[in-house]
């Protein structure tokens, strides 16, 4: 609802010169009734954050369920980065990243044995891609910013 008023709002923008009485019909109707609803939504989702419990282990553990599969994007822009084309990164990654899939493997493994990658990606760089801090790095700054810290 909030975002269907968005196009009446944005409708008026062009014709902001030319105010007539069309125009704040419009308004008298969707900026009350959004307000409301934004004050209840945001009441809501204060109520869902209060009582947010998080299970950080099963986040984790959950993660790995993957065999690491989560972390082919990175390995895969890695490869780019390092010069390879993006089509042929893509066609490196994504068997390796099925092979791990079907034979529930785990990623790393496979990719540290594939000569493609290896002669492409240091061990550091391999190691990196892998790692899970990188994707959490930012989360101690957003809860600041938020102010949940």
């Amino acid at each position: 609802v909030l975002r269907g008023y968005m196009v009446t709002a944005y409708e008026n923008i062009p014709l902001w010169h030319e105010r007539d009485i069309s125009h704040s019909s419009a308004e008298r109707i969707i900026l009350p009734d959004a307000t409301t609803l934004l004050d209840y939504m945001l009441n809501r989702f204060a109520g869902v954050i209060e009582n947010l419990v998080v299970f950080e282990d099963n986040m984790e553990s959950n993660i790995w369920k993957t065999q690491g599969l989560v972390f082919s994007q990175r390995l895969l822009h890695k490869l780019i980065d390092k010069g390879m084309p993006r089509e042929q990164a893509y066609d490196t990654v994504q068997p390796l990243a099925m092979k791990s899939w079907e034979e529930q493997e785990l990623f790393k493994p496979i990719v540290e044995a594939d000569e493609s990658i290896t002669e492409t990606l240091t061990q550091e760089e391999i190691d990196d891609a892998f790692d899970l801090d990188h994707h959490t790095r930012n989360v101690d700054t957003i809860f600041e910013r938020v102010g949940l810290k």
